[in-house]
């Protein structure tokens, strides 16, 4: 994203504005913990902000320093003060920055997620459509083909997140990524880079009250807390493929263990909403794949919509 340099005679109006901001944040941060201490014993005091966030802040406050905070020290400052969207963009609006661009939302999205159905129902491979939050919005026929699934209206909506589908026992899944040891260091990869992905995806939305109601809904689900509170480098595994899943042949009616690989297909300027799909990588997966393909008829709807 393009930074806009502050003129340097206006750098004075610009620092004025920029630490005036941060300090209604920093003393309204203050003022929350004086009777309710906070998770991490932050205490939000100027020296703890210089410490923590930006060394020279204390030399900006009494004027040493002219020089006005990069980009990336005021999202520094911001991630410490903990900052809604809003109050970050505010940041960087003072110090004439431009703000973090936001998601696709109202007629923009509900466009690009309809170009989107269209061209994932061209996809021979299983695929889904996501958001941000890794909301499933649609899936197409493969998908179900491959694993089952029942249809997406099926699901009330609060249940159809990528994150929570990858544990619940009630839906085949887990099962058939879990049907030995590799399998399962498979699952638990895919499970760490699917956490990393959601959380990296919502940085900036870290401190919205909407984003804990959503992590505290994943958690309710089997033993989803257990993995999200682990460091990413336990299930970091180089040495096993993207995916490993039992799958059925649907002409020879065997099952196979078969290795997918994860892609993901931008279809607008942002990042979400995406196509999330699975390619065969070994012949037993293209195998079962034509089988799906050739198989006459599906119980299921080829996109499930709103």
């Amino acid at each position: 994203m393009m930074n806009i340099e502050p003129d340097a005679s206006h750098t004075p109006d610009v620092l004025r504005d920029i630490l005036e901001e941060i300090e209604v944040l920093r003393m309204k941060r203050q003022e929350e913990v004086r009777d309710r201490p906070h998770p991490f014993l932050k205490r939000f005091t100027q020296q703890e902000l210089t410490d923590e966030a930006c060394p020279t802040y204390k030399n900006l406050l009494v004027g040493r320093s002219q020089r006005i905070p990069s980009r990336q020290t005021l999202m520094q400052i911001a991630d410490y003060l903990e900052c809604s969207i809003e109050s970050r963009n505010n940041l960087l609006l003072a110090a004439r920055y431009l703000p973090e661009s936001l998601e696709l939302e109202g007629d923009a999205l509900r466009l690009t997620l309809e170009q989107a159905r269209q061209l994932m129902e061209t996809f021979p491979y299983p695929a889904m459509l996501v958001t941000h939050t890794l909301a499933i919005e649609a899936i197409n026929e493969p998908f179900q083909r491959l694993f089952a699934f029942p249809p997406l209206m099926a699901l009330p909506r609060t249940q159809r997140y990528v994150l929570p589908v990858f544990f619940r026992e009630d839906l085949p899944i887990r099962e058939r990524s879990t049907f030995n040891d590799q399998a399962v260091k498979a699952w638990q990869a895919g499970v760490s880079r699917g956490i990393q992905l959601f959380k990296q995806s919502n940085r900036l939305y870290q401190f919205e009250p909407w984003y804990h109601e959503l992590v505290k809904q994943f958690c309710a689900v089997a033993d989803f807390r257990r993995y999200w509170e682990r460091t990413p480098s336990l299930f970091d595994q180089h040495d096993v493929p993207s995916k490993l899943l039992l799958g059925r042949n649907a002409t020879t009616e065997e099952w196979l263990p078969i290795q997918l690989q994860h892609i993901r297909i931008s279809v607008c300027s942002h990042m979400y909403p995406c196509i999330m799909a699975l390619r065969p990588l070994d012949d037993a997966a293209r195998a079962v794949f034509a089988s799906l393909s050739s198989a006459k008829g599906s119980p299921f709807n080829a996109v499930s919509r709103r």
